[in-house]
């Protein structure tokens, strides 16, 4: 990594550039400028939010009330949910352990899932 890297690299994220994870390809200054880098998150992660589609699906047998965000920002419904409800009971069947049974909340496959249809109705009234 050449000096000006380090230096933006620094400069965009207040770490050190040594503990950063390695990028494929070639990443020039002009692409992670601040502007560009910041435009490039927000096209990422802010999309209008759609719609919301319920559903309902089990876990381990329970009856989970699933609510599934067409666009909006995940990333904020996600910090949204851990701050209302606790810590979610994992990523779902995309890790390489279980999740644990009977957990309050998940998340898997572009959908929160809630034991208790009472904290679904409330991530509704949040996000609509």
């Amino acid at each position: 990594m050449k000096e000006y890297q380090k230096d933006l690299w620094a400069a965009l994220t207040g770490s050190d550039p040594k503990t950063m994870t390695m990028l494929p390809g070639q990443y020039g200054k002009s692409l992670l400028s601040g502007v560009a880098f910041e435009r490039l998150i927000k096209d990422i992660f802010e999309f209008p939010l759609e719609k919301l589609v319920c559903s309902e699906g089990r876990v381990y047998g329970s009856r989970y009330y699933c609510v599934e965000p067409v666009g909006g920002n995940w990333m904020e419904m996600e910090v949204w949910c851990t701050r209302t409800f606790g810590d979610s009971g994992s990523h779902m069947w995309g890790e390489k352990t279980a999740p644990t049974p009977a957990e309050r909340w998940y998340m898997n496959n572009r959908k929160f899932w809630f034991r208790d249809e009472k904290d679904r109705m409330q991530f509704v009234l949040r996000w609509s």
